[in-house]
């Protein structure tokens, strides 16, 4: 088999890091996003030619291959006609390719398409693009990425109509495909995020190297019933924090508030449920039109109140606490405001296990998520996925052994990048928000490398 292979919509270069690390050449690169096209560029220079993007071998849009216009869905090529630009704009033909990955967009299918054919169901989304390149170009294996949710069941008629489509090119693939999180991997295999995802395996009948789709699955789903490695969120920090990182003054305040609601419910078992300051004091007024959620939640937080309540110092306190919380200033117009946000107001709790029995809970030693719910706080073991936001999660100074650090702050993109096993990319000179973004868009590459090993190398004979 060639230890080669074809990077679509390739972001940032997850796929490509993983198949570089086992020796792979990558031979075309396809990213239609801008700003990570020259992200990819930069870490792998072989993609550009004097300062410029080289169309040879990094391209923009997928269906500048796959078509005459690509704007023009009539004017797909046929088969010959792909193989023959394949061919003649960039030297690749059938046999050339071990691999084609891609982390691809989940678009719907057309079920009014399916009437008419397998490939009307698919045609118009960018999935069909993939199928067409597989079609030409006959790689061994096949290696696809997507959301958690595409094993979902909102997304049956999707999922079964990739597998039939993957099927029908003559490619041994499992019905359901793998769900994997770095976190679940132990050792250099992993990394402390959880991050589910769905790994689409397929390899090309009468190949015979490697595994199957099927002993690749089975072994993985041992390895997940394995325990969970022990993780300290802590292994991923810099030894310093550049001051930027550092939480602003209103942050800092916030944490403060909910670092005193600890200490006067100490002793107390927090719930699992979010707790809404707002709600503490007069019974909740309920309403049948309410969802069942919020009236649970309503409910909850009035008996969390009655329940810290009962001691007459701790009521004391509690409302003392409240006062802080809620207290006002006049806004632009001279209305009354609350100086805290309403979503600042609700906390979230889920780090019981972070603490034995009795020993003092503090936020100092926990993951802390400012989230548009409220502030969601956990253990720091294994940080939340990241996702393509700005806002990243907050450590506490407490998290890990390093004594440097005196104050909350928020993770790096460098320290974000080695969550998703990208310990050497180097950024070009573009805002942290877009660094956040795109690696919360990119896929794992200690997952894909693990996943690749197994699918082109083989299962191990011994069990995990």
């Amino acid at each position: 088999m060639p230890k080669t292979f074809i990077d679509l919509f390739a972001g940032i270069g997850g796929f490509h890091w993983a198949l570089k690390d086992l020796k792979y050449k990558c031979l075309l690169a396809v990213e239609k996003d801008v700003a990570a096209q020259k992200i990819y560029a930069r870490n792998f220079p072989e993609k550009k030619r004097k300062g410029q993007h080289n169309l040879n071998r990094l391209v923009g849009d997928i269906r500048s291959i796959t078509r005459e216009n690509p704007e023009e869905e009539s004017t797909e090529l046929t088969p010959l006609e792909l193989k023959e630009r394949l061919k003649m704009g960039y030297k690749i033909i059938k046999g050339d390719v071990g691999v084609i990955c891609g982390g691809f967009p989940c678009q719907p299918f057309s079920k009014s398409g399916e009437q008419k054919g397998d490939k009307d169901a698919t045609r118009g989304t960018l999935f069909h693009d993939i199928l067409l390149l597989t079609e030409a170009l006959e790689p061994d294996y096949l290696f696809l990425e997507n959301v958690r949710n595409l094993a979902g069941k909102n997304h049956k008629h999707t999922l079964a109509t990739i597998v039939k489509r993957i099927k029908g090119l003559k490619y041994d693939i499992e019905d359901n495909p793998i769900t994997l999180s770095p976190h679940k991997l132990p050792g250099k295999d992993g990394s402390p995020q959880v991050r589910d995802r769905v790994f689409i395996l397929a390899r090309r009948n009468g190949v015979q190297a490697g595994a199957s789709p099927k002993e690749v699955t089975k072994h993985v789903e041992l390895v997940k019933k394995c325990a969970e490695p022990k993780w300290d969120a802590g292994s991923i920090l810099g030894a310093r924090t550049p001051p930027k990182y550092v939480l602003k003054k209103s942050e800092k305040s916030w944490l403060r508030i909910w670092e005193e609601f600890l200490k006067l419910t100490h002793g107390i078992e927090l719930p699992g449920h979010p707790i809404w300051s707002d709600v503490f004091g007069n019974p909740p007024v309920i309403t049948e039109e309410m969802p069942e959620w919020e009236r649970n939640f309503l409910k909850g937080n009035h008996q969390l109140y009655l329940k810290l309540t009962k001691d007459s110092k701790r009521r004391e306190a509690l409302n003392k606490w409240l006062t802080k919380l809620r207290k006002e200033k006049k806004d632009s117009e001279g209305k009354s405001v609350r100086i805290i946000p309403t979503s600042r107001r609700k906390f979230e709790w889920q780090a019981n296990r972070a603490f034995q029995v009795g020993e003092k809970r503090t936020l100092k030693k926990l993951l802390i998520q400012f989230r548009p719910s409220g502030i969601r706080v956990k253990p720091a073991t294994h940080y939340p996925a990241l996702v393509a936001m700005t806002q990243t999660t907050v450590v506490g100074p407490l998290v890990g052994l390093n004594k440097q650090r005196k104050h909350y702050r928020y993770i790096t993109p460098k320290e974000a990048a080695k969550l998703q096993g990208m310990d050497k990319i180097k950024f070009d000179r573009q805002t942290d928000a877009l660094s956040y973004k795109q690696l919360g868009n990119a896929v794992n590459v200690k997952v894909i490398k693990y996943l690749a090993k197994l699918l082109m190398d083989g299962v191990p004979a011994a069990t995990p």
